[in-house]
């Protein structure tokens, strides 16, 4: 248990850390920058993170599924990279012969094509960056991923401060601070990670190209749809509505983020230690467990932070007071993600990874549905309230799918859970009286709720379970 308190807290620092910097990033973005340019940045940023998930083509997820199976971690790393660079290879060609349709697009200027040029030489970047730090992850060193993924942050916000200092105040700010910093950070996780990176020697193995490819492939084309449920949202809003609305749902994004803070810490710790237990056997009690504590985690978190809701909006100018009322519903994306990387193990462990087709498919018609519906009514709320109903969506498919293929989770306290997070993230989005003492009396409640299971597994840690005492390392 200790040595698996210590992992977490070390792959904890990073995320962390990194948004202590994000913390300082947005405050004076949006000082500078009003919402109707930070909508148009926002446009762009989407762009970008929509081609990372088909930059890897599910390989990344495949290296991570192989890497306790091959002892020769250099020759694994460079056959998962292989595919991923000639993609990006491809899309970068793509992107140059079409540089000024991009640019009008994106920016209404067809003459802003050093971001298109840089997007493409930032995808190799990525693509390295990725997997050196999957690498890293998967050896559980944390101190050094926490590290790494923290000075990315600190690049980005250096470039972002001195582009302002140097007078910029439209969206190339953030579209600039973001690329550049991004970059110089990947490259020292490559400077870092030199030895293994080195090719010499590389022959393509072709059977294990294969089986990554069978594995990852399906991965692949459900991150695709869901990338498109993912900022289906933002592109709905930009349709349906006003930049200035985008920007704002944006700004609520960051606030959300205060959660993904904890989604990454978790997930960097959980993907390498359930591979592990499930290699060394482990009864579902183990699983049951952090599956239970983290659905509870985030509900207090939660709670609290809309308790401090009227501290968040200090943070932002009087242009971007109503973002506030928009992120309850966005906190919804990282909770609901988190608590299902504990309840969809069967999906991967079986290998049955086709499965997550149908739950991103579910969950982006759920999604344009109701923003569809939404959004012209309610603006960036009613894209913040569809975003939230289909994550809710997507983890239900996401925990009934595995529980097919597995043992499974029970379900039936985190639904409870899910239900009352949702009720008062409907209050505090369309109704502000007395929202502090509602969110107190929610918080009571789910103290109680808790109370009895966090006894339980006090007892279960505590006890012996088969005849052995539970071991969490």
């Amino acid at each position: 248990m200790k040595n698996t308190l210590t992992r977490f807290f070390y792959f904890s620092l990073g995320p962390i850390a990194g948004a202590l910097i994000s913390f300082i990033t947005v405050p004076i973005t949006t000082y500078f920058v009003s919402p109707d340019e930070y909508g148009r940045a926002s446009m762009f940023i989407m762009v970008q993170t929509f081609l990372t998930v088909y930059l890897y083509l599910g390989f990344d997820q495949a290296y991570t599924r192989d890497y306790h199976e091959n002892k020769d971690k250099k020759n694994l790393i460079h056959n998962a990279m292989f595919v991923p660079l000639l993609m990006s290879t491809l899309l970068s060609v793509i992107a140059i012969l079409f540089r000024k349709e991009l640019a009008m697009w994106l920016f209404q200027d067809e003459s802003m094509q050093l971001p298109i040029y840089l997007l493409c030489i930032s995808m190799f970047t990525l693509i390295l960056e990725r997997f050196c730090l999957l690498s890293i992850r998967m050896e559980e060193k944390a101190k050094l991923y926490s590290f790494l993924t923290f000075i990315i942050r600190v690049f980005v916000l250096g470039v972002t401060v001195l582009l302002i200092l140097f007078g910029d105040r439209d969206f190339t700010v953030v579209v600039y601070g973001t690329l550049i910093g991004q970059m110089l950070g990947d490259c020292v996780i490559v400077l870092l990670c030199l030895p293994l990176l080195n090719v010499a020697n590389f022959k393509i193995d072709r059977q294990m190209i294969r089986k990554m490819w069978t594995f990852g492939f399906p991965v692949f084309i459900a991150l695709a749809i869901e990338a498109v449920f993912t900022i289906s949202d933002r592109f709905i809003i930009g349709l349906r509505s006003t930049y200035t609305e985008l920007g704002l749902y944006t700004a609520a994004f960051k606030i959300a983020s205060l959660l993904k803070i904890v989604q990454m810490s978790f997930t960097s710790f959980w993907v390498p230690t359930a591979y592990r237990w499930y290699a060394e056997k482990r009864s579902i009690q183990h699983f049951q467990l952090v599956s239970d504590i983290v659905a509870g985690g985030f509900s207090f978190l939660f709670i609290g932070i809309l308790i401090f809701k009227p501290a968040i909006m200090f943070v932002f100018t009087d242009a971007y007071q109503g973002a506030v009322s928009i992120f309850p519903f966005l906190c919804f994306v990282p909770i609901l993600y988190t608590i299902s990387e504990t309840t969809t193990l069967g999906i991967v462990f079986s290998r049955k990874t086709y499965l997550n087709i149908y739950v991103s498919i579910g969950a982006i018609i759920t999604n344009i549905t109701l923003a569809l519906y939404l959004v012209p009514y309610y603006g960036a709320k009613g894209a913040a309230l569809s975003m939230g109903i289909a994550y809710f969506i997507y983890y239900v498919l996401r925990s009934v799918l595995s529980n097919r293929e597995w043992e499974g989770i029970a379900l039936t306290k985190q639904l409870c859970t899910v239900v009352l997070l949702f009720l008062v993230a409907f209050y505090n989005t369309f109704f502000d009286y007395y929202s502090v003492l509602v969110n107190i009396g929610v918080l009571i409640c789910i103290g109680l709720f808790y109370f009895s299971l966090f006894h339980q597994l006090r007892d279960l840690y505590r006890n012996k379970t088969h005849g052995e005492k539970v071991d969490m390392s």
